[in-house]
């Protein structure tokens, strides 16, 4: 949490040191991150920070895996890694394991600025 913390107060100093609006993350499925518990830490911390009364994003990013053998793409239901199209278990991750900050938009007020960064 410290890290998000970090990269969101160098983000409000790099637009002016305006208030930060909005963090949104990208979360993928597999990254063993309970969104709740996530929340809480991030208001608790945010106390006294420039993301203190920002809005939390979490964009929920599903597991999706490429076949070796056939080549198609799918998105198993409960981590099953099988080809569901010729059953083999030679398969990559494509998107799942993801935890980054997408966005930040950090605004005076009167104008709103977007950082993006990760």
């Amino acid at each position: 949490m410290k890290n998000l913390l970090d990269i969101v107060d160098r983000a409000a100093r790099d637009e002016g040191g305006g208030p930060v609006r909005v963090v949104h993350l990208r979360i993928g499925e597999m990254a063993g991150v309970s969104e709740d518990a996530l929340r809480f830490a991030f208001d608790v911390m945010a106390k006294g920070t420039a993301a203190e009364g920002a809005s939390l994003e979490v964009e929920k990013v599903p597991l999706r895996i490429r076949c070796a053998g056939c080549g198609s793409n799918s998105n198993p239901a409960d981590f099953v890694f099988i080809c569901p199209e010729c059953g083999s278990r030679d398969v990559e991750i494509l998107a799942g394991r993801e935890m980054e900050v997408d966005y930040i938009l950090v605004g005076d007020g009167s104008a709103e600025s977007e950082n993006r960064g990760g």
